[in-house]
């Protein structure tokens, strides 16, 4: 839309438009190759339901409906079959480069599709990535899109979906309440004292069932999700009520525990739609909805404690896993979307063929359970009143101005008020 406003006669001498992924794979290939199925989402031009371009959306990038037809043409067909071939690869990587003649190439896809191909994962499986940032990616067979997160077409997988979570706010998060723990400690950076008082703490810090449930929101840069300015909000909740009262918004032991119950109650608040119920493997009794398996990557999933408090909100009912597939999971992914391309049988799944060879004793450990009778519950109640602090976070947000349960940092937006 700004290129075809602001350069309306380079536009116009434009036959074909790309994403990097398909542009790269029109490199290997030698002509345009088609965008892939799942990147081509991200671009918000996309009808997934109906599989095609969304007319409406392309006569408003384009500026007319008789500009869509137009669009439409230059952004090219896109193939459901995420490995179709395109064709060889061309002659100038043959001769150059040593290939062989009858490589072909397939879509190449986006980064984040990669990723979840680094793993076989099943139908509400779900990977948490636990870095700076943090991640949480799960395939679904459930089409329900919705603003609060990315919803796109699996990159291999017709009738599978694709469902990502993205936050600014992680391990720095974390590392902030950590340091504020270790002010005296002669090892500024250990995990020691946040591990063993976070799971002191009992969960959401009540001391008994008629306690309030402790709940906080920690974002010392301002968030994607909710979208809200860096601050710390606090609050007591009580679920037999529904009322939410601010706390003091000065820093405390109980923020070890409620730091890591904040960020995976988000997720499970944004995910829980998506879940069904699932019986249990030992009793055949049907389980609350919730992921079967959650595995964990990224720096915060070697700690026991963070890994724990995970598996105790997110529930799965198969326990918690961590990953060690290196630090290239996206280059992963891709290699295993190729083989599976090249080496498919009629009908044959990604799932099924890479999971046929997937080591699961050299890649993934068991590192703590999962679902817990009565604690999953609980948080289930807890995730009604974070949803509550949530919208009363993102409302005070307008006027950058925080009740007593929060404070603003001052450093991270020049008009906002400290507290």
């Amino acid at each position: 839309m700004r290129f075809k406003s602001k350069y309306p006669e380079h536009y116009a001498n434009v036959s074909r438009i790309s994403l990097v992924s398909s542009f790269l794979a029109s490199v290997f290939l030698g002509k345009v190759a088609p965008i892939d199925i799942s990147d081509v989402t991200g671009m918000n031009l996309w009808h997934i339901a109906k599989g095609d371009w969304h007319d409406d959306l392309l006569a408003l990038a384009a500026g007319s409906k008789d500009g869509a037809a137009d669009l439409k043409q230059k952004l090219g067909p896109v193939h459901e079959d995420g490995g179709k071939n395109f064709g060889n690869i061309s002659n100038y990587f043959v001769n150059r480069f040593g290939f062989k003649k009858d490589t072909g190439v397939i879509a190449f896809t986006g980064d984040n599709p990669s990723t979840i191909l680094a793993l076989p994962l099943r139908p509400s499986d779900a990977m948490v990535s636990l870095g700076t940032s943090t991640t949480f990616l799960m395939s679904t067979p459930a089409y329900k899109p919705d603003p609060a997160y990315h919803f796109m077409n699996h990159p291999t997988t017709a009738g599978l979906y694709m469902f990502m979570l993205c936050y600014k706010n992680g391990g720095l998060a974390r590392e902030h309440v950590r340091d504020a723990l270790n002010s005296s400690a002669t090892n500024p950076t250990s995990w020691d004292t946040f591990n063993g008082t976070a799971l002191a703490t009992p969960p959401l810090s009540q001391a008994d069932a008629n306690s309030p449930m402790r709940l906080g929101l920690y974002f010392p840069k301002p968030e994607i999700v909710p979208n809200v300015q860096a601050g710390q909000w606090r609050y007591a909740y009580k679920p037999q009520t529904g009322e939410l009262a601010p706390l003091p918004a000065t820093e405390s032991p109980d923020d070890a525990r409620n730091i890591v119950e904040s960020q995976m109650l988000s997720l499970r608040l944004r995910s829980q739609n998506l879940l069904k119920e699932e019986p249990d493997q030992a009793t055949g009794a049907m389980l609350p909805p919730q992921p079967k398996r959650v595995y964990l990557v990224g720096g915060g999933s070697a700690n026991p404690a963070i890994a724990q408090l995970c598996g105790e909100v997110l529930g799965s009912t198969e326990g918690v896993y961590k990953l060690d597939i290196g630090g290239n999971a996206c280059a992963l992914g891709s290699a295993y979307k190729a083989v599976w391309a090249c080496e498919r049988k009629e009908g044959q799944t990604f799932e099924d063929l890479i999971g046929s060879r997937w080591d699961e004793e050299k890649f993934v450990k068991r590192i703590a359970d999962g679902y817990k009778k009565g604690l999953f519950e609980k948080y289930g109640e807890a995730a009604k009143g974070f949803d509550k602090m949530e919208k009363l976070v993102v409302g005070q947000g307008k006027s950058d101005v925080p009740t007593d349960g929060g404070v603003v940092f001052a450093h991270d937006r020049h008009d906002a008020v400290s507290k």
